[in-house]
């Protein structure tokens, strides 16, 4: 019985001896031969933000600008636009991304008052990093207004960037074991079928584009975290930065459209047209009347214009095209035409 036990010991002791060896190989073999830093930027940098020299058009303060904050006098009239790449402008000349034709348009406008525009959008940010950039460089730009744009993918980044900095669930052990964790969550996210699994174990949806791909009754608690950190800039806006604060939803080309970007890497990803890739817009729609701030969705406008291509054939952001509708409807609904 006793050579029994001291078998059965001895097997457990090396099952366990091999998975932590077999763990640590892991560990050892992603962080110098497998680990993209530039898809794992969570692992070690949450926030992700450009840093100065990164590119010649990134700025001191690691926003893409031609210009330092001083070219922000707090005698002029100054907006920051907040968003992810597709306000950064990926793979647009900075000429034709969304704040610069904004700028060059609001000038035109009005010819008689100094406007300018920083680009505070970069890569997979969403409204909490806005947020928390903001809150870090805002001040410098003396912002008149601020104007959130908000994309497809920011209401399941938001949740996964606070619970990457809280370390919830699983996280904890991101200090620990972060490629195991990485890895673990990559496969699980590529099985539908595990959807309930990495919800469970991560606490939120794998899929980015959970809110257009089911209806509103059943995203809606994840609506929460979104609209607080929205609630929280429009704050920090009004008590600390004294500037006026606007919240634009942006439509992904699926929503208004079949044509677009058919060479699209990211095509499968959702359904063109589908039967909830409207309701995001929808709850929008409910809660204009509950918040102190302007709600402008763009999708209309992406709709009713008859221009073509608006986003890249391989890519799903928006190419010069998309960028001047977006950055001409923004502008028409600060300033809308006399009737």
């Amino acid at each position: 019985m006793r050579a029994g036990l001291k078998t059965g010991l001895f097997k457990v002791g090396a099952l366990l001896l091999s998975s932590i060896v077999g763990l640590l190989l892991v560990e050892v073999i992603g962080r110098t031969l497998i680990l993209d830093k530039r898809r794992t930027y969570f692992l070690y940098d949450v926030d992700h933000r450009y840093k100065p020299g990164d590119h010649p058009e990134i700025n001191q303060d690691g926003i893409r600008s031609l210009v330092e904050a001083d070219a922000f006098p707090s005698d002029e009239f100054n907006v920051i636009f907040l968003g992810d790449s597709f306000i950064e402008g990926s793979r647009l000349d900075y000429a034709d991304t969304v704040p610069a034709r904004f700028e060059f348009m609001a000038r035109e406008l009005y010819p008689d008052q100094r406007i300018n525009v920083a680009n505070f959008a970069w890569t997979s940010s969403s409204p909490l990093l806005s947020y928390r950039l903001l809150r870090d460089i805002g001040a410098r730009y003396h912002p008149d207004l601020v104007i959130l744009c908000i994309d497809m993918t920011d209401f399941h980044d938001d949740i996964k960037y606070q619970k990457l900095l809280d370390r919830e669930g699983l996280f904890k052990l991101l200090g620990v074991v972060p490629i195991t964790i990485w890895a673990a969550k990559k496969g699980i996210s590529e099985i539908r079928a595990l959807d309930s699994l990495h919800l469970a174990l991560f606490g939120f949806p794998s899929d980015r584009f959970f809110v257009t791909a089911n209806p509103l009754s059943e995203t809606l608690p994840f609506f929460s975290h979104i609209r607080a950190n929205i609630e929280r800039i429009h704050a920090f806006c009004a008590t600390e930065l004294g500037a006026e604060f606007m919240l634009v939803i942006l439509p992904r080309a699926y929503q208004y459209s079949v044509r677009e970007s058919p060479n699209s890497w990211e095509r499968n990803a959702y359904e063109a047209l589908g039967p909830w890739v409207h309701e995001p817009f929808t709850y929008f729609d409910s809660i204009r009347n509950e918040v102190d701030f302007p709600i402008y969705a763009l999708l209309p406008d992406f709709q009713e214009d008859e221009l073509f291509p608006t986003c890249f054939d391989d890519d799903p952001h928006w190419n010069a095209n998309g960028a001047r509708v977006a950055a001409e409807a923004i502008l028409r609904h600060l300033h809308p035409p006399p009737s």
